[in-house]
C-alpha cells in the first residue's frame, strides 16, 4: 500500500508539473502575442509619423509643378518662391531638370556642383529618377551621397506640359532634396526603446542591393526569434520597418520564475497528495463518503459554468483524451491544450457578440482547433482537410465551425468506419464560397430532425441578419453532405 501511494504521489506531482509547464507555455505565448500587438501599434504610429513628415516636403513638388504650368515651362523666376519654402532648414535645394538634366538650382550657393547633373545616366539616386519617369509618378530616393556634398533624401517627379496642340508632353523632372538625417529630427523612434522594443527603418538600396539603415533606435535590432518586419510604401518606394522586443522569450524573468514555480508546484503537490492519502487511510467510511459528496457538488458547480460555453460531451471527452495524452504523448497533449484553449477563447468571445462580424482567419483557426481535437478523440476514424488560401475578410460569427461540428457529430461519428471532411475556399468575381463536404451517413433534408438541424438553423439565423451572404445544402443518405456558404466581396451589411 505504501509503495502504491508513493507511485501515485510521484504521478500526481509529474502531472501537476506538466500542467504547470503547459500553463507557463500558454502564458509566454500570450505575452508574445501581446508583444506582437504592441509592435503593430508602434509600427502604425511610426509609419504614419514618417509619412506625414515626408508628405509635407513632397508637397513642395506640386508647387514647382504649378509654377512650370503657369510659366509654360520656365523656372527662372522661382527663386522668391524657393526662399519662402527653404525656411525650415530641412530642404537642401529645389532642382529643375528639363529632359532630366539639371538646369535650375535653388538656391545655387553651396549646390553649384549639381548643376548640369544628368539624371539619365548611372549615379547615386539616378535609378529612382529614371524609374519615376518610366512610371510617370512621384518617387522617393535615398538616403544617398549628394554630388553637392552631404547625404540627402530626394523626391523626383516627372512633369508633363501641354504642347501647342493640347497634348501632354514630357518636359523633364523636378526634384526636392532634403537634408538627412535632419528631416527626421523630430522622429519618435528613440522613444521606442522606453517601451521595451528595438526598431530599424531600412530599405534595399537599388544601386548595390545592400540593406541601408535609415533610422534605428539606440538599442539596435539584433534579430531575435520574435523579430517582425513590416513593409511601408512611401511615395512609390518601399521602406521596411523591423521591430523586436528588447528581451527575447528565452531571457524573460517570468519564464524562468514560472519554470521554477512549476517544479515547486509539482514537488509540493506530490508531497501533499502523499500526506493527504495517508490521512485518508485513517478516516472511517463515513468521512470518505462526506468528502466524496462534497467533491461531486464542487464538480457539478464548476461544470455548470463551463457548460454555458461548450457542449458537455465534447468538454469531458477532450479532458479524458488529454489525461491520457499527458502520460503517453505529452507533446501531443501540449498541442491539444493549445487547440482547446484557442477553441474556447473563440467561442467565449463570439458567444458574447454572436451577432457581430469576425475575421475569416479567426473562425478558420478555431475550426481547425476543433477539428484537431476531434481527430485525436476519434483515433483515426476522422480526417479533416483544409484547402484555404491566405486571404481574409469579414463573416458573421460562428458560421463555419458549427457546420464542421455538425458534419462530425451527425455525419462521421455515426459511421462505423469513420470518414473525412474537406473544408475549402474558392471565389468568383462577386463572392467567396466556403464549402464543407463530408462522406458521412448523410440525411434526408425533408425529414431533418431538431437534434440534427439546430446547428445549421443557428447559422442560418446569424446569416439572416446580414445582406450579402447565404447557405446552400445538399445531402444524400449513405453518400454524404455538402454545405456551401457564400459571402459578398463587397462586404456584409447589417440589416
Amino acid at each position: 500500500m505504501k509503495i502504491s501511494i508513493i507511485r501515485k504521489s510521484v504521478f500526481i506531482g509529474i502531472l501537476c508539473l506538466l500542467l504547470s509547464l503547459i500553463l507557463t507555455v500558454l502564458f509566454q505565448i500570450q505575452m508574445t502575442k501581446e508583444n506582437r500587438l504592441k509592435m503593430d501599434r508602434i509600427y502604425h504610429s511610426l509609419e504614419s509619423e514618417t509619412y506625414e513628415t515626408l508628405q509635407v516636403q513632397m508637397g513642395k513638388l506640386r508647387v514647382m509643378e504649378g509654377h512650370l504650368i503657369e510659366t509654360g515651362g520656365g523656372f527662372q523666376s522661382f527663386e522668391p518662391i524657393a526662399d519662402r519654402m527653404l525656411n525650415d532648414g530641412i530642404v537642401r535645394s529645389f532642382l529643375f531638370a528639363p529632359d532630366g538634366i539639371v538646369k535650375g538650382v535653388f538656391p545655387m550657393y553651396g549646390n553649384e556642383s549639381v548643376y548640369d547633373l544628368d539624371m539619365n545616366t548611372p549615379g547615386a539616386g539616378n535609378l529612382e529618377a529614371q524609374s519615376a519617369v518610366s512610371k510617370g509618378t512621384l518617387l522617393l530616393a535615398g538616403p544617398f551621397d549628394l554630388v553637392e556634398g552631404g547625404i540627402g533624401i530626394c523626391g523626383r517627379m516627372p512633369i508633363y506640359l501641354l504642347d501647342g496642340s493640347g497634348e501632354k508632353k514630357y518636359w523633364g523632372i523636378v526634384a526636392v532634396t532634403l537634408n538627412y538625417p535632419q528631416i527626421f529630427k523630430n522622429s519618435s523612434i528613440d522613444l521606442i526603446n522606453d517601451e521595451g522594443f528595438a526598431c530599424r527603418i531600412w530599405r534595399v538600396n537599388p544601386d548595390d542591393n545592400s540593406n541601408q539603415t535609415i533610422l534605428e533606435t539606440k538599442i539596435m535590432v539584433r534579430g531575435n526569434s520574435e523579430n517582425v518586419q513590416y513593409n511601408a510604401d512611401f511615395f512609390n518606394t518601399e521602406w521596411k520597418f523591423t521591430l523586436e522586443p528588447l528581451v527575447p522569450v528565452y531571457k524573460r524573468k517570468s519564464l524562468w520564475s514560472s519554470l521554477a514555480i512549476s517544479i515547486l508546484i509539482g514537488l509540493v503537490t506530490g508531497y501533499e497528495f502523499y500526506r493527504t492519502k495517508k490521512l485518508k487511510e485513517m478516516q472511517d467510511e463515513a468521512a470518505k463518503l462526506i468528502i466524496k459528496n462534497l467533491q461531486q457538488k464542487l464538480e457539478q458547480e464548476e461544470s455548470k459554468q463551463l457548460l454555458t460555453q461548450i457542449r458537455s460531451h465534447f468538454f469531458y471527452h477532450t479532458l479524458n483524451t488529454l489525461q491520457g495524452l499527458i502520460i503517453m504523448k505529452p507533446e501531443m497533449a501540449v498541442k491539444m491544450v493549445e487547440d482547446f484553449a484557442r477553441y474556447l477563447r473563440f467561442n467565449v468571445n463570439t458567444s458574447v457578440n454572436a451577432e457581430e462580424l469576425v475575421l475569416f482567419k479567426e473562425e478558420i483557426r478555431a475550426t481547425r482547433a476543433y477539428a484537431k481535437i476531434n481527430e485525436a478523440q476519434l483515433e483515426g476514424r476522422l480526417r479533416v482537410d483544409f484547402d484555404i488560401p491566405d486571404v481574409n475578410f469579414m463573416i458573421p460569427a460562428l458560421t463555419i465551425e458549427p457546420i464542421v461540428e455538425n458534419a462530425i457529430l451527425h455525419g462521421i461519428k455515426p459511421k462505423a468506419e469513420g470518414g473525412s471532411i474537406r473544408v475549402s475556399l474558392n471565389d468568383d468575381e462577386n463572392f467567396w464560397y466556403v464549402k464543407v463536404e463530408d462522406d458521412g451517413v448523410g440525411f434526408d433534408i425533408e425529414e431533418l430532425n431538431k437534434a440534427h438541424s439546430i446547428g445549421l438553423k443557428n447559422v442560418k439565423k446569424r446569416m439572416s441578419h446580414f445582406e450579402g451572404c447565404g447557405m446552400d445544402m445538399e445531402s444524400i443518405v449513405g453518400i454524404g453532405t455538402k454545405v456551401i456558404i457564400y459571402f459578398s466581396k463587397n462586404g456584409l451589411k447589417y440589416k
